[in-house]
């Protein structure tokens, strides 16, 4: 009796991490946060499951949950450009920033990084208004740019979030010109997290170098919408000194999926190039929208590059943007499915999620990496 009941025991032992393995695979979801406008750029509210379609791998998949962000909190991750190029425009900068953080649900978790020649974490998690304001004003500016190595530190500290929606907001006035980390590293690092990122291009003066001519209006990237407001990637539209042109579009495009890294590249033939560069020259400053576009576009983000004059109206440009980031947090879809492979499958998959009605425009990651 006591030997059959070790048998048991055993058994139990063996058998039990293999049921909760196979429970783990089958109760998965693969979530996806997306942003959905209509033609003028305004958020969609109250779809529901048959007005979506989602595929993965070009098959349809069932939706098993939809829901709008609504007051939910999220963790946010704040990465303030502090190179010495930001010295005149840092005051407008960390003043619409604290305007923000004020702006954005009360329970939001967020942590301050600025950077210059390394990323240095100024105030680590906290829901604290005040405290994330002191640090503000502790800010101090000087040195180069190390755009990559910050935006890598700040995905590594994003993932000690305490709520499952995450996003981060990044902020520069220049090309990366020291980093240890390569774009190809940092942007692989951006598709394989599930983090919302927004970045904005700030400029003082200057013109565009583009290598060529834009189409006057601007045109609607696939899953990204309009280049208007709350539609995706965004041109500078307001105050151009550029006559007859009412909208320069920012290039998408996921460029370098090669090299080392943690898991394999996906093919980049899955990421046709729209076009060539766009790069904002001022004085010794450049603004590569191509690099900020890729961060964006590959994670469901969006970019934005601030006109000329920015300055001139007191902060109240890039005001606007961040009100339309706290907005835009509020006005996503959670949307989740039961993929039909496990999730640890070792492979890349593509997720297209679109709406039936083609007069609304869908903004979400376009994959994920099978590994829990």
């Amino acid at each position: 009796m006591i030997r059959t009941g070790l048998i048991l025991l055993i058994t139990a032992l063996f058998v039990t991490p293999i049921i909760a393995a196979q429970l783990k695979v089958e109760v998965d979801l693969v979530n996806v946060v997306a942003t959905i406008t209509d033609q003028n750029g305004r958020y969609v509210s109250n779809l529901a499951e048959d007005d979506l379609i989602v595929q993965e791998d070009g098959q349809p998949q069932k939706i098993a949950h939809i829901s709008q962000s609504n007051d939910l909190p999220v963790s946010m991750g704040i990465v303030l450009d502090t190179s010495g190029s930001m010295e005149r425009k840092i005051a407008t900068a960390t003043n619409a920033v604290e305007r923000f953080i004020w702006m954005v649900h009360r329970d939001d978790d967020i942590f301050l990084m600025t950077f210059a020649d390394r990323p240095y974490l100024l105030q680590d998690f906290t829901s604290d208004r005040n405290r994330l304001g002191f640090a503000l004003e502790r800010i101090r500016v000087g040195g180069q740019t190390a755009l990559y190595d910050a935006l890598y530190e700040s995905l590594r500290k994003i993932k000690q979030g305490v709520y499952d929606k995450r996003a981060i907001l990044l902020l520069t006035d220049g090309n990366d010109n020291v980093s240890l980390r390569q774009f190809d590293e940092v942007e692989r690092s951006v598709r394989e997290s599930e983090v919302l990122v927004y970045c904005m291009g700030i400029s003082s003066n200057g013109a565009l170098d583009d290598g060529g001519p834009y189409p006057g209006g601007g045109p609607t990237y696939p899953g990204g919408g309009p280049t208007s407001p709350g539609g995706g990637r965004r041109g500078p539209t307001i105050n151009l000194p550029i006559p007859g042109i009412p909208g320069i579009p920012t290039i998408p495009g996921i460029p370098g999926t090669g090299g080392p890294g943690k898991f394999p590249a996906l093919p980049v033939q899955q990421y046709p190039r729209e076009g060539g560069n766009t790069r904002v020259q001022i004085g010794n400053d450049t603004v590569d929208m191509n690099v900020l576009d890729g961060f964006a576009d590959a994670s469901g983000g969006a970019s934005w590059l601030l006109s000329s004059n920015w300055m001139n109206n007191r902060g109240s440009e890039i005001q606007k943007i961040l009100d339309e980031i706290a907005s835009e947090l509020r006005s996503q879809y959670s949307i989740g499915y039961y993929p039909n492979h496990p999730l640890n499958d070792g492979k890349w998959h593509r997720i297209d999620i679109r709406t039936k009605d083609r007069r609304y425009y869908v903004r979400s990651r376009k994959e994920y990496f099978g590994q829990r």
